[in-house]
Parts: structure tokens; C-alpha cells; sequence
């Protein structure tokens, strides 16, 4: 019997797929499933402006998606947000 995919890489597929609405689901399925309520609602409760941030700041910070930081840190610069932690996230 083949071995289920683990949460690192069915997160990787998802942020590939560049879609905070994906991320969403993704986060509340598996927070429901290992979590807790309040995680659930922590995620249910963020913006979609914010879990667009998220979703480009998750895709920066996993080597294993290199091809897509470019792009993303474009996103976050274009957003006002230092993508390489220098000034604690924010651009003045």
C-alpha cells in the first residue's frame, strides 16, 4: 500500500499552485484534522490579503520552491514587505 504524501510536500504542491483559496482550505482541512478549533478560526478568520501575504511569504521561505521566490518577493516588495527580514517584515 502506498504511503499517503506527507504535510510538507502536499503543502509544497499547494503554495506551487499560487492560490490563497487553496492555501486556505489546505490549512483549515488540516488544522481540523491535527489542531484544534482555534487554529481553524485563526485561519477562517485572516483576510484574503493576508493569506496572500502568507502564501508568498511560505513559498520564500522553502528552499524546495526556489523557481517561485522571485516572483513572490516581487509580490511582497510590491506590497510593502521586506521578504529578507531586515527590517522586521515591513518597509517603511
Amino acid at each position: 500500500m502506498p504511503r499517503e504524501p506527507s504535510y510538507v510536500t502536499k503543502l509544497g504542491a499547494v503554495l506551487r499552485q499560487r492560490n490563497p483559496a487553496t492555501l486556505r482550505r489546505f490549512l483549515i482541512e488540516n488544522a481540523a484534522r491535527f489542531g484544534d478549533q482555534k487554529q481553524v478560526a485563526d485561519v477562517q478568520d485572516k483576510s484574503d490579503a493576508e493569506m496572500e501575504e502568507l502564501l508568498h511569504r511560505m513559498i520564500v521561505a522553502r528552499p524546495d520552491l526556489r523557481d517561485l521566490h522571485r516572483a513572490s518577493r516581487e509580490w511582497l516588495f510590491r506590497h510593502g514587505i521586506d521578504s529578507y527580514g531586515e527590517t522586521g517584515g515591513r518597509r517603511n
